[in-house]
């Protein structure tokens, strides 16, 4: 094994895996290249060598792919927030279709002839949140899966007022000698309105305030404590407004994340439904863009700051036929029966097993389910299979140049 290590092969690359690495062979087995595109003929170097596959890099492209690009990123092969920046973007989407359709025919043996896939007009400066981690007076993104930190001046893939406001606080940081800054997140809403939050030490704590105001930038938290502007920055989403608390989730992609939503209003508009189980709900979005179409939604969630912001968002919007319930969606659901239909929006992870049982036990009309993640959506279609018949799948691109897309699927109790 150790005498394949660090060896130099020629290959084909045959395809690509759900993460975007080119797969080769070598003496039969598996070699997945990260970086290569399918039918490149290229010298690769194995770098790891595992019992069933081997890891390799490219040290030479002998036969470039039609679909490959220079990617525009300086950072590209660095930092690895961006998977698919070397390929051309309707290769991305023919991949993102290609990844759901294997997984879930190979998961939950279901037709995917239904899928739709909605691109996005932006493939970069289209992030509304970035997270930069620091160490000193040096501040990027970890590389991949470690935390050897890359410096980075900026990110492409956020919008160009986050790079602005960045540039302002590394100006600041650089000329700080007493600050010790780990993290530094930058949200921005629709409506220009940006919210900064720090993690770590500054002493010259009111001439940043001041740098800041000038941007400007709307709130300011230290250490989770607000030391200057508003306690939430405030979001437009078609007719409705939103507040986005500190550490409440909210989609990064704007315009894509309303093309997402437009999928759900579409759907309930003509339903005529009574009652609504909205899980997972974060700031309560997606239950209030259907309430002109249904008598009740029920909202769940377990992080708080997300329903303080969902109960302001009622309250701002006049709504009344909308309450939310803090708490854990495996614990609370249990408490329901007679509702018509549930929307899930799971973390990554999925739906937990009590979850999957409960709603088999509620057994709503229909199901509504949004998924970052196509193989936990596949494990979980797989069960709810058994009563339930899937109408419709929407991919949605939300992370261009990433080998990440959202799922929405609409299923009907049989």
């Amino acid at each position: 094994m150790e005498q394949i290590k660090s060896k130099e092969y020629e290959v084909t690359i045959e395809k690509q895996d759900h993460f975007g690495n080119g797969i080769a062979r070598v003496d039969g087995k598996l070699v997945f290249v990260k970086g290569a595109l399918p039918e490149e003929r290229i010298k690769i170097e194995i770098i790891k060598v595992q019992k069933k596959f081997m890891n390799a890099i490219i040290k030479e492209i002998k036969k470039s792919s039609k679909i490959r690009k220079n990617a525009q990123c300086p950072y590209y092969k660095l930092c690895g927030g961006c998977q698919m920046m070397e390929q051309d973007y309707q290769s991305q989407i023919t991949f993102k279709k290609q990844k759901v359709d294997e997984l879930l025919k190979k998961y939950a043996g279901i037709d995917t002839s239904k899928i739709k896939i909605i691109e996005s007009k932006e493939s970069f400066h289209y992030r509304n949140k970035v997270t930069f981690h620091g160490q000193g007076k040096k501040f990027g993104f970890y590389q991949e899966k470690s935390h050897s930190l890359i410096p980075i001046d900026a990110c492409i893939l956020v919008e160009k007022e986050i790079n602005i406001i960045y540039q302002k606080i590394l100006d600041f940081l650089s000329h700080s000698k007493n600050s010790n800054i780990d993290k530094i997140i930058i949200r921005k809403t629709s409506r220009s309105e940006l919210m900064v939050i720090f993690e770590g030490k500054i002493k010259e704590r009111t001439n940043l305030i001041k740098e800041l105001q000038s941007f400007p930038v709307h709130s300011i938290f230290l250490n989770h404590q607000r030391i200057y502007g508003k306690e939430a920055i405030l979001e437009q989403i078609f007719n409705f407004q939103f507040y986005i608390l500190k550490d409440a989730f909210f989609q990064v992609n704007y315009q894509m994340m309303k093309k997402l939503y437009q999928i759900v209003i579409d759907y309930y508009r003509e339903k005529n439904y009574s009652s609504i189980l909205d899980l997972y709900c974060g700031t309560g979005t997606i239950g209030i863009l259907i309430t002109p179409y249904v008598k009740k939604v029920i909202g769940i969630e377990v992080v708080e700051d997300s329903i303080i912001a969902a109960n302001r968002n009622k309250e701002q919007n006049q709504i009344q036929n909308i309450d939310f319930i803090l708490g854990k969606v495996e614990d609370k659901i249990t408490e329901f029966q007679g509702i018509d239909s549930m929307i899930l929006d799971p973390p990554r992870k999925g739906l937990d097993k009590k979850t999957l049982q409960s709603i088999l036990k509620i057994l709503p009309k229909s199901i509504v389910y949004i998924s970052c993640d196509p193989v936990t959506l596949s494990r979980d279609l797989k069960f709810l299979q058994t009563h339930y018949t899937l109408l419709d799948i929407h991919l949605v691109d939300m992370f261009p140049n990433t080998y990440h897309v959202e799922s929405v699927c609409i299923l009907n109790r049989r």
